[in-house]
């Protein structure tokens, strides 16, 4: 992967502010797969890109073994047709159970403003297919977004993104809290058990198992995984992806809880603090 261009990728955020958002739709393409000798990894949560620049741009996947925590190597394939006849970019990257068996890779070597198709393959297992695009070269005029934040699983469908998936956006701006943390009791989950939406897990999330559960429940939606496999997010934290009221302060970055959760009051940020802000690193598609 590569680590170039950080404040290009934060500066684009920055400048969203003065930018029309328009929504829009792009319809998933999904690939069928063959097998191998051995049992074939699942793609379970589907493809997702983001974090574009002009020449590049984050694909991200989840790949797995049923029932086995190996390390899973990968192919990730970009072609500018579905079908895939050439290849305007490849390389090769691992689902490792270190980061929760999810992969993500810089695929380099774009043409700017333009649409992208994009898999990736463990032999002849294919996952399904993704779309997405680069950043327009300088002097663009427009562009057209979907942007969306507070994405609360226990709250209700999230039939916006099926919504939004019909007006065809170039990209998708996610502006936090892309899952919230609360125990299945917590904030907005009074039709959750009707709804068959009640949080995974059950407690409040503290442990970096809990935001994998967490994560990967909110990535199994429908709409979310047709959305966000049909173009590229930018997405921005808030504090939900950590905890409510995550703040930084002169002495340090801190955590804020409210009273008789598991660390009550503002408490420095420790290991197990660390691993809540790995989970949406590994589950979101940024550099």
């Amino acid at each position: 992967m590569h680590s170039d261009h950080p404040a290009s990728r934060r500066q684009f955020v920055i400048r969203l502010a003065s930018v029309s958002a328009a929504l829009g739709a792009a319809p998933i393409l999904t690939a069928c797969g063959g097998g191998d000798d051995g049992e074939p990894p699942v793609f379970n949560y589907g493809v997702s890109s983001g974090d574009p620049l002009a020449d590049r741009v984050m694909l991200w996947t989840h790949a797995q073994v049923p029932g086995l925590s190996d390390d899973v190597a990968l192919t990730y394939e970009v072609a500018a047709d579905a079908s895939f006849a050439t290849l305007v970019s490849s390389g090769s990257v691992k689902a490792t159970a270190a980061t929760g068996h999810t992969a993500k890779a810089d695929a380099t070597g774009l043409a700017a403003g333009k649409d992208y198709f994009f898999r990736f393959r463990s032999g002849d297992t294919l996952s399904p297919v993704g779309r997405t695009r680069t950043l327009p070269a300088a002097g663009a005029t427009s562009v057209s977004m979907a942007v969306f934040s507070c994405s609360n699983y226990p709250a209700g469908y999230f039939n916006v993104y099926a919504e939004a998936n019909k007006a065809a956006p170039q990209f998708a701006v996610h502006l936090g809290d892309f899952i919230y943390e609360y125990a299945a009791d917590g904030y907005a989950s009074t039709d959750a058990k009707t709804l068959g939406r009640v949080s995974d897990p059950t407690n409040e999330c503290v442990a970096l198992a809990d935001y994998r559960k967490r994560y990967a429940q909110y990535r199994s939606d429908p709409d979310s995984k047709v959305f966000f496999a049909s173009l590229p997010l930018i997405p921005v934290w808030d504090d939900h992806e950590v905890a409510n009221d995550t703040s930084l302060h002169s002495h340090g970055r801190q955590l804020r809880h409210t009273p008789g959760r598991s660390h009550p009051g503002l408490a420095r940020v420790d290991a197990r603090a660390r691993t809540r802000c790995q989970q949406p690193d590994e589950d979101l598609p940024q550099l």
